[in-house]
């Protein structure tokens, strides 16, 4: 049995006494557990509010070990707090697996390579990859797992051991909606599913709403997923006047809601201003929908203008309502990117049928 100390990217979250983060990561220690591994996960934590709806599965109610560090205002303490703490825990793992990137988890790839204890990367976005530390960190790790095949071609320049993983989406290739007819007949649907924080373009995206609405177009926005930026957009929503045109699930953990929530919406917008590659899109093409999305990060890969989307321009409000009232005025074109976009996810899924949890354990099998 392998020792693997895991590093999350983002903290844990603490209600009741547990501790919470996302169910995609979650799900993935507990994976990587039933393998037949001692995993233990290491972060700061803070307290869990009700913009936090986003961390939604407990890992305290599992068999991974958990070292954390509480917040209770002060950032520094914790911070330091966390320096020494970890050194220990370095100490007693055969492998370190670190969420990257972060400040948090630069410094604990540093500390592995001044221990010469291996550790493993899964780089999930573009922010700070290209500087001189993470290529110090890239060249250093004994294996790498990224996002993206665009990822993974820029990544294999530093570090050789470089793979591409399985989507960490809740979604199986049993969920894939083969059959669709876009019909924009009655009030159109938009759906963005995500963290409501600023940098996603959401308020950019109400602004298109108003003008949609403006312009006489039957449009209606669902938002779903939690995140710091909520009250903003509630209240932007309410200085817009859009209360009947806006709907706020909130974070939803039932596939089969979110699924339904999928079926009856007619176009999927994600204005995102960066990114890796977002899961929502590999979603959104299993559930055969047409779809209109920024380029950043290596959402350019998968992702072809006029093809299986429509490309955003970041920032640009006119932009969402250009591409909107193009679809909306042209329903085949709206039904050939929908099912062009069944046509690459199920191309992309089709020699990915070993998870992010097999994948690592089977280099920690054949190389510790």
């Amino acid at each position: 049995m392998k020792k693997i100390l895991t590093i999350n990217n983002t903290i844990f979250y603490e209600e009741n006494n547990k501790l919470f983060l996302n169910k995609e990561t979650g799900g993935f220690f507990v994976k990587l557990e039933g393998l037949g591994n001692s995993v233990s996960a290491f972060q700061i934590s803070q307290k869990k509010t009700a913009k936090d709806t986003f961390a939604n599965f407990s890992l305290s109610d599992t068999n991974v070990k958990i070292h954390d560090v509480q917040r209770n205002g002060d950032r520094f303490l914790p911070f330091l707090k966390s320096f020494f703490i970890i050194q220990k825990e370095i100490l007693k793992n055969d492998f370190v697996y670190i969420f990257y990137p972060g400040p948090i988890c630069q410094i604990i790839a540093l500390l592995c390579i001044f221990y010469r204890k291996p550790f493993g990367l899964y780089i999930r976005g573009e922010q700070g990859i290209e500087s001189k530390l993470s290529q110090i960190i890239v060249k250093k790790a004994k294996t790498i797992f990224t996002i993206s095949p665009r990822f993974t071609e820029k990544i294999l320049r530093s570090n050789i051991h470089t793979q591409t993983i399985r989507p960490m989406i809740g979604f199986e290739e049993s969920d894939i909606i083969l059959q669709k007819k876009i019909d924009f007949s009655g009030k159109v649907e938009l759906l963005y599913v995500g963290r409501l924080v600023f940098d996603k373009g959401l308020f950019e995206l109400l602004d298109a709403l108003e003008v949609l609405k403006t312009k006489k177009f039957n449009v209606h926005l669902k938002l779903v997923g939690g995140g710091t930026d909520y009250d903003a957009l509630v209240s932007y929503v309410k200085q817009k006047k859009l209360d009947e045109n806006v709907t706020f699930f909130g974070m939803i953990s039932d596939k089969a809601t979110l699924i339904n929530i999928y079926k009856m919406s007619d176009i999927f917008v994600l204005p995102t201003y960066h990114e890796g590659f977002p899961r929502v899109l590999y979603e959104a093409m299993m559930m055969h929908m047409p779809i209109l999305t920024t380029f950043v990060g290596s959402i350019g890969y998968l992702m072809k203008d006029n093809s299986n989307c429509l490309e955003l321009v970041p920032k640009n409000n006119e932009s969402i309502v250009n591409q909107v009232e193009r679809l909306i005025n042209d329903s085949d074109l709206a039904q050939k990117l929908a099912d062009r976009g069944l046509n690459t996810i199920t191309s992309y899924l089709e020699d990915k049928k070993v998870n992010h949890a097999e994948q690592l354990d089977q280099f920690i099998k054949k190389f510790l």
